[in-house]
């Protein structure tokens, strides 16, 4: 199961390569990635990136029943 997360760079200031595409930089509004990717998590996990969970959208048509 994937565990999606929005993740940021930590310095704003920071340029970074994109892990998959070196020629490109990391989008400065971030991406929402797989937590659980082995790359991801390092990057996460040594302070590069922030991440940001991802909240499952509200059930639309659901009422309570008087």
């Amino acid at each position: 199961m994937t565990s999606l997360v929005h993740v940021k760079l930590a310095d704003a200031e920071h340029r970074m390569p994109h892990p998959f595409n070196p020629t490109v930089d990391f989008p400065a509004e971030g991406l929402t990635v797989d937590r659980e990717d082995p790359a991801w998590m390092q990057l996460i996990n040594d302070g590069s990136l922030v991440a940001e969970e991802i909240k499952a959208p509200a059930a639309a048509g659901k009422r309570k029943e008087k």
